[in-house]
């Protein structure tokens, strides 16, 4: 494996990844669209943000499915779809993810996402009520926290005193339950309103991430934004999606998490 050379090496080999994935999708009619950072740099200036070091995506639920299915059956070489529990034993979070096994972002031996990534976000349904949403949410971010106990490594020198007790607690009781228990918890905490009719929609495996909901009928249609030299699906409504999470989303700032480690 090599490491990748510069974040702008990285951006070469995640938007030849992003160019598959696009293949494949439409080969196989299936929706999916660029989302959070990956969006607002298509949007604004049509090209990665500078420092983002991952490609996010979000696909619906509904297509979830096929999504998988069609990147099982076509993605080849050094491209492989992984799910949370591809995993085991160990745990990172809930989000299924395109990888490009031929190289590596850091030289941590603990670092779980090590791979150029593509990050699948999946889009539920959501009841209306800020009461029952909450709620949902709550239990989303309750079964994650569980989950963390799975962890290959916690650095808990990075949380505050009161967040690294709730991690030895809660970690104390998610080692009570297996990895699979915690996934099948999540995923039917996830799809609990799926064949109920909504008038919103989240991305519910973002638990600790900004979190907004989105009218259910905003991902209906779709429009086609540059992304460096090609162009990538959005839903039409973008501006609207994008300003429900960040605001003003125009004004570049640096936020997320950090995976790659590039040479001084």
């Amino acid at each position: 494996m090599e490491k990748a050379k510069s974040i702008e090496h990285l951006h070469s080999i995640l938007y030849d990844m992003l160019l598959e994935v696009d293949r494949i999708c439409k080969e196989n009619n299936i929706r999916y669209f660029l989302a959070f950072g990956t969006e607002i740099g298509a949007v604004r200036d049509h090209a990665f943000i500078p420092w983002d070091d991952d490609i996010d995506i979000k696909v619906m639920r509904e297509d979830y499915e096929s999504f998988k299915a069609a990147m099982k059956e076509n993605l080849g070489g050094a491209l492989k779809f992984k799910e949370p529990i591809d995993e085991k034993p160990y745990f990172f979070d809930f989000v299924p993810r395109i990888i490009n096994t031929e190289y590596t972002l850091s030289d941590d031996p603990n670092n779980l996402q090590n791979h150029p990534a593509i990050d699948v976000f999946l889009v539920d349904h959501v009841p209306a009520g800020k009461f029952f949403q909450k709620g949902m949410y709550f239990k989303l971010k309750l079964i994650h926290a569980l989950a963390i106990s799975k962890r290959k490594h916690i650095d808990y020198k990075s949380y505050g005193i009161v967040a690294r007790a709730g991690l030895i607690i809660l970690g104390g009781i998610g080692n009570l339950f297996s990895l699979e228990k915690l996934i099948r918890m999540y995923d039917r905490q996830q799809r609990k309103y799926e064949h109920v009719t909504t008038p919103f929609r989240f991305t519910s495996n973002f638990a600790f991430g900004i979190q907004a909901m989105y009218d259910f009928d905003i991902y209906e249609r779709a429009t086609e934004v540059v992304l460096e030299r090609g162009k990538f699906p959005c839903p039409e409504r973008y501006d609207e999606e994008l300003r429900l999470v960040y605001g003003d989303y125009m004004t570049p700032r640096k936020m997320g998490i950090v995976h790659f480690e590039e040479e001084e």
